[in-house]
């Protein structure tokens, strides 16, 4: 079960996204700093979401084997994870299109290695950035009353391995799946001029006959 939530969380970011994009084309929306900000809004609230609802399966399923009470979780917890995880979607769909855009433009960076470099890069580096905040989340969740001395030393001695292993997390995910993800949307979903979904069917459409009247005319 929990390879299969996990599987269903990123699958609804990536969805919400896809869909966020296929809205703005087709209100025409074509201010770039607009998109991304309803591209990463939409897929930060799907995420979030997503993963409190996975993370609610997961209480559910270790109260059933034993345990005689749930323990709610803290309000600061579920702050700390929310801004760790729109850091995520912030870098995987905005930091990492606008550092390969920069790349390709600046410095002419072969489009392709930019776009693959930075979706690789960029939601992996985020980790080490947002390492401090899950450490802190989680130990408050089991010691509310901690001193901050205490947790500051409990931070310092997990920031390496938890910001590793959740970069590790991240890669396939929303690395190799950032750059995938990409791929597919500007070959099925993306628009070119902002068309609308009924004009780029009608457009595709007419492609396609006139493509085959002029080969039924050269059979002739």
């Amino acid at each position: 079960m929990p390879f299969r939530l996990t599987v269903l969380v990123y699958f609804g970011t990536y969805a919400v996204a896809n869909v966020s994009e296929v809205a703005l084309d087709e209100y025409r929306v074509p201010d770039e700093l607009q998109r991304k900000k309803v591209k990463v809004g939409a897929a930060s609230l799907a995420n979030v979401s997503l993963l409190m609802w996975r993370d609610a399966k997961f209480a559910r399923e270790f109260s059933s084997t034993g345990a005689k009470f749930f323990k709610p979780t803290p309000i600061r917890t579920l702050a700390l994870f929310g801004v760790r995880d729109m850091t995520t979607m912030v870098a995987t769909f905005y930091g990492a299109p606008e550092a390969a855009k920069y790349l390709y433009k600046e410095h002419h960076f072969n489009q392709e290695f930019a776009e693959i470099s930075t979706a690789l890069t960029i939601p992996v580096l985020s980790q080490f950035l947002t390492a401090p905040l899950h450490v802190y989340a989680m130990d408050y969740f089991n010691r509310q009353r901690a001193r901050p001395a205490e947790r500051l030393a409990l931070v310092s001695s997990q920031y390496g391995k938890v910001a590793l292993a959740r970069g590790l997390r991240i890669l396939p995910a929303f690395g190799l799946g950032s750059y995938s993800n990409n791929k597919f949307r500007e070959a099925f979903i993306k628009q070119p001029m902002l068309e609308t979904v009924p004009e780029r069917i009608i457009r595709r459409a007419t492609i396609a006959v006139s493509k085959f009247g002029r080969k039924g005319t050269v059979d002739k």
